[in-house]
């Protein structure tokens, strides 16, 4: 008689792992089945490194997601709330201020990796925790970390192994912002010494699926749902074009030159026009497949709805083809110091603040969220 095996699951979803039929779920090859590793899902795996999905998506009921918060408060367990660095201000979500209030909440700003290098580590700390503090978000603790560098993981784990009485832990964070990864590399990291199995059901009273995690026999991390932020790009846009919004390696930042009467199409999903000011470097930081286009004020208006209609930039939106379908911000720089313009799950734009008039055109419901001056 052989031996009973272990059943193991897919630290990604959740799902039983089988190697017999590759059309079923929780597909991975014997060799990985067979080895003591933390393996992702064939589906996963896909996802993870090839944004290719071949599995059924799970529509997400915000109020629903109170209930999993509501859950946390009253076993005062410890929250990871995982923000991706390339729209932290963006995707802190207001509304889950108050579920959380008077837990330990610890923030991760993920995907360092993506960011030029030369960007500096203690600014970016800097940066991130003013803005929490700007906004009266109470916090424990803070990181900028890499899943893909490892970067920061051991403060992460002393975080986790520092919780009162070993809380559970749930982690959340806005879809895409690299929360799932983060998990992964965490448990790919560090082994959780207990018998105990993986599971995923829906979270008692919803429809909402949570991945348990025993951490050790008295401690559970719960992977919660990546809640949708409405106002952001990716919410927005088909799957195929948030392959182009999402960045996959560090971003080359562009550079242009404008000044009054210039206009630039960042992809067909933005344009930044300078009505007054003196000709400056502007940089912008968004995904290296994003393509630009200058031109004139005097012809912007055409020559943007023409890229667009013809498939002459990348990316474009089934959604935004004429002006209508934009809405636009206008601002009068101080003059003095820097600004940062972010647009909600697309990328931001750094300029100088000289008392220059711009405009900003982006497709209706997105955020555009103006960030503190650098002086």
């Amino acid at each position: 008689m052989k031996d009973l095996k272990v059943i193991r699951r897919c630290p990604g979803c959740g799902v039983i792992l089988q190697s017999i039929d590759e059309s079923l779920d929780g597909f991975v090859p014997t060799k990985h089945v067979e080895r003591h590793e933390v393996v992702l899902c064939q589906r996963c795996f896909k996802l993870q490194h090839y944004g290719q999905d071949i599995g059924t998506k799970e529509v997400f009921k915000f109020d629903e997601f109170f209930k999993i918060l509501a859950k946390a408060k009253q076993d005062k367990a410890m929250i990871i709330w995982v923000l991706d660095i390339l729209n932290f201000e963006t995707t802190v979500s207001s509304e889950l201020l108050t579920p959380i209030q008077g837990l330990d909440v610890y923030f991760v700003a993920t995907k360092r990796d993506l960011l030029p290098k030369n960007v500096n580590n203690e600014r970016l700390m800097t940066y991130i925790s003013n803005f929490l503090k700007t906004n009266a978000i109470p916090y424990k603790g803070l990181l900028i970390a890499s899943s893909k560098t490892n970067q920061s993981f051991d403060e992460l784990q002393a975080f986790i192994q520092s919780s009162i009485a070993l809380q559970d832990i749930y982690i959340i964070g806005a879809t895409s912002s690299g929360k799932s990864t983060l998990v992964n590399t965490y448990l790919k990291n560090y082994s959780n010494n207990t018998n105990r199995l993986i599971t995923t059901s829906p979270f008692p009273g919803t429809t909402l699926r949570v991945i348990e995690i025993p951490l050790g026999d008295h401690q559970v991390m719960y992977d919660t749902p990546g809640y949708i932020a409405g106002h952001s790009m990716l919410a927005k846009v088909e799957k195929e074009v948030t392959k182009l919004i999402l960045p996959k390696v560090e971003i080359k930042p562009k550079h242009y030159q404008l000044g009054a009467k210039d206009s630039l199409a960042i992809g067909g999903l933005a344009r930044l026009d300078i009505l007054e000011g003196k000709k400056q470097a502007i940089s912008f930081y968004f995904s290296n497949l994003v393509e630009f286009h200058k031109t004139t004020i005097e012809k912007a208006d055409r020559s943007f709805i023409s890229l667009i209609t013809k498939k002459h930039i990348k990316p474009t939106t089934k959604h935004a083809l004429n002006l209508k379908s934009f809405e636009t911000f206008e601002l009068t720089l101080e003059t003095s110091g820097r600004i940062d313009i972010a647009i909600s799950g697309y990328g931001w734009i750094s300029l100088p603040c000289l008392g220059q008039t711009i405009r900003l055109l982006v497709p209706k419901g997105i955020l555009v969220k103006q960030l503190a001056v650098k002086v």
